[in-house]
């Protein structure tokens, strides 16, 4: 169903002749988003380009990669279209996980959901001025946690990382023990599929899509 709501936006986009300013402005803000993501995370694919971001009627943002025309675009949720920070906040997070799109069907490891979620926030907090609290669900936390505690070490360990291996997703055990000095343990807990993890059955059908949040609990009650 969320699928069809996506496509379902780009119907509109072709057939209606709305006013496409928020749109625009969305992408001056995503653009801005990567700048401050490739500092941090290390360079995007460029191999694929960029489109404007959609809002459309879905619970939730996702990115889409249509690969045989090497283009990706950002859905946003339908709440975005009127809570400019939940806009801000998921931009955010999927322009992590299009720095290094996965290979179709392969979904994000916790480690690149973790961290999509990590730099949102962190974004969210400077540029809306909004705190997240932890504690709601415990896979949540453990997410967050593992990622917090690798960052804190070094908040540029992922761009070092990305230097060995570009895909976040596929930065394995053994390159995270060598490269950030963390025990095998936290490596493998964060080199595991996200969406085995969260108890996600299957990946999405269609074009190849980056692991759907379930932001209402990955991100705690904001204040």
């Amino acid at each position: 169903m969320e699928d069809l709501l996506a496509i379902e936006a780009e119907t509109k986009f072709l057939l209606a002749a709305s006013n496409r300013n928020y749109e625009q402005t969305l992408m001056q803000e995503l653009l801005g988003i990567f700048k401050e993501a490739e500092h941090l995370f290390g360079p995007r694919d460029t191999s694929y380009e960029l489109s404007v971001p959609r809002i459309t009627e879905c619970a939730s943002s996702r990115t889409y990669i249509f690969r045989p025309l090497g283009i990706t675009r950002i859905y946003l949720s339908r709440d975005s279209r009127i809570k400019p920070w939940l806009a801000s906040l998921e931009l955010a997070h999927e322009a992590v996980h299009v720095l290094s799109p996965v290979a179709f069907g392969r979904g994000p490891t916790i480690l690149e959901e973790g961290l999509a979620e990590w730099f949102a926030q962190r974004y969210v907090g400077r540029v809306h001025g909004l705190s997240f609290e932890r504690g709601s669900n415990p896979k949540a936390d453990a997410v967050m946690q593992a990622v917090s505690t690798l960052l804190a070490k070094n908040e540029l360990v992922i761009k070092n990382l990305r230097t060995r291996q570009p895909v976040i997703s596929k930065i394995d055990e053994k390159l995270l023990v060598e490269v950030a000095g963390i025990e095998l343990s936290q490596a493998k807990f964060l080199c595991t599929d996200f969406r085995s993890y969260w108890g996600i059955a299957s990946p999405w059908s269609g074009i190849a899509a980056q692991g759907e949040r379930l932001a209402a609990s990955l991100r705690s009650i904001w204040k």
